[in-house]
């Protein structure tokens, strides 16, 4: 996610608990890129209480999002092929 991409999310979103569980997942996921694992792991698990604590729809929109910032402009990986075992 670039700068503009960040303001945005800060500007339309307000203070939302979903903006800001996305706010917090980009910081930890920089102090991590630069070398501060510890801060990085304190925010994570902040960020695992505090999303523990909101209603399931918000849980499922801030990981949606925060998972398409972290993904930038790349697709997802496509599915993996299931292999199922039967005896029948």
């Amino acid at each position: 996610m670039n700068s503009s991409e960040f303001e945005t999310l800060s500007r339309t979103e307000g203070a939302s608990p979903v903006s800001l569980y996305c706010m917090g997942s980009l910081v930890a996921d920089e102090a991590s890129r630069n070398g501060f694992a510890d801060f990085a792991r304190s925010m994570e698990a902040a960020l695992g209480k505090f999303l523990s604590g909101l209603p399931r729809d918000d849980q499922w929109q801030a990981l949606r999002l925060s998972y398409e910032m972290a993904l930038g402009s790349e697709e997802p990986a496509p599915p993996r092929l299931r292999l199922v075992y039967s005896r029948d």
